[in-house]
């Protein structure tokens, strides 16, 4: 890391990957933020990257439909954005952002389904991913016990295939790949009081493709966007020993049928339990 002046800081990373005996070559990432303004910390931030990913062992072996001959992902990334905050340490805070981002990838590891009744991943030769997305996170303090906190995102994604036709009449060329949403957004709340909190969260995804030439004429072309709700209810006991915090979540809250995949449809209203031990090591007890 490096900081020539109070506004400008820049850094670099360096990292190298070992997947078995197959080692990336090494993968730098440089970061670059600078301060617009001090009130409202008003900060341009900019990176770029080189990346890499290998398929994982579903990828390679699943049966049926594993592919052991796929490439490992190999591109470029580069984005840049501003954000802003305001109002920390007093009854509340605001955060904000707007991020451009841009990836070069090639051999982008996609399933796509075979004429024998199964799915299988094949390597994308060039694929141009780019987009925006818009975040946002207040917090509020409601009293001396009550608390809200709020973050919401919107994104746009656009994931094209520029890679060399795979026959004279292949019409994926130019097109976005299958099952990625174009758009897509959420958002979550946040309520607490004395140790219990109640979480509500709400996501949107637009509709995706399910064909690489984006027919549009039949439902098993194109499926339908869909909204998920889901609701939380938790509480965390102060413990001498350290933090119990237990959590009760209700998926699809309104019993919404939805496929992400094609024919693969998932769980309306589900149910998950958790809980979660936070010991304190020091030896003073409280």
């Amino acid at each position: 890391k490096y900081q020539p002046t109070d506004r400008l800081g820049l850094s670099l990373a360096l990292r190298e990957e070992m997947f078995g005996d197959d080692w990336t070559p090494v993968i730098p990432a440089f970061f670059a933020d600078y301060v617009l303004s001090h009130r409202g910390r008003v900060v341009a931030k900019a990176s770029v990257s080189r990346n890499f990913r290998f398929p994982t062992l579903n990828d390679l072996y699943f049966l049926p439909g594993g592919n052991p001959d796929l490439k490992r992902e190999h591109g470029v990334s580069y984005d840049g954005g501003v954000s802003f905050a305001v109002g920390r340490g007093g009854s509340y805070s605001l955060h904000g952002e707007a991020t451009w981002f841009d990836s070069y990838i090639d051999d982008w590891i996609v399933w796509l389904p075979t004429f024998k009744g199964f799915w299988t991943p094949l390597n994308v030769k060039k694929v141009h991913s780019y987009g925006v997305e818009l975040r946002g996170d207040l917090s509020v303090k409601l009293g001396r016990l009550w608390a809200l906190n709020l973050n919401a995102f919107w994104a746009k994604t656009r994931s094209i295939n520029w890679g060399d036709p795979k026959e004279w009449y292949d019409q994926s060329i130019g097109k976005q790949l299958v099952y990625v949403p174009e758009y897509s957004s959420g958002v979550t709340g946040r309520l607490s009081w004395r140790g219990y909190e109640l979480t509500y969260r709400y996501n949107y995804y637009s509709e995706r493709y399910t064909t690489s030439s984006n027919e549009k004429g039949s439902s098993l072309y194109l499926l339908n966007s869909y909204y998920m709700n889901d609701l939380g209810l938790g509480k965390t006991f102060r413990l001498s020993v350290g933090e119990l915090s237990v959590k009760l979540w209700v998926y699809n809250l309104f019993d919404e049928e939805y496929v992400s995949v094609l024919s693969r449809p998932m769980p309306g209203r589900n149910f998950g339990l958790f809980i979660g031990i936070t010991p304190r090591w020091d030896k003073k007890r409280r």
